[in-house]
């Protein structure tokens, strides 16, 4: 599954990308590359496990949800905040149960100065 959402999106990308002025598309090329951009995205990422439990026949389906925001701090300076946020369904860990539900939630604030030329 991870391989099928890393050749969608792009594929994705470079079939809208004509709908795109040049001049916008190269800007936001240029922000998409630079990490302290004030830029929000939301990337997903699906992760497919298998041969889990006793039995071997568990399985698991984790969905990483990781909104990147940047904060505005003052004149000269962003936070930017990043979440990953993992949504978990099991099944037959245990034979013939399952599970869904929210897995450990990572935090994390980056400061980053608003422009690199003074």
């Amino acid at each position: 599954m991870k391989i099928l959402v890393n050749i969608a999106l792009p594929a994705l990308l470079v079939l809208f990308a004509p709908l795109v002025k040049a001049d916008e598309g190269e800007d936001l090329a240029k922000q998409l590359a630079n990490p302290i951009a004030s830029l929000a995205s939301v990337p997903f990422q699906l992760n497919y496990d298998s041969g889990f439990g006793a039995s071997g026949d568990g399985s698991r389906l984790t969905l990483n949800i990781q909104p990147v925001i940047p904060f505005e701090l003052n004149e000269n300076w962003n936070v930017i905040s990043r979440t990953i946020l993992p949504v978990i369904s099991q099944e037959d860990f245990t034979p013939g149960t399952s599970q869904s539900g929210i897995g450990d939630i990572v935090q994390s604030f980056f400061f980053s100065p608003k422009s690199t030329h003074q």
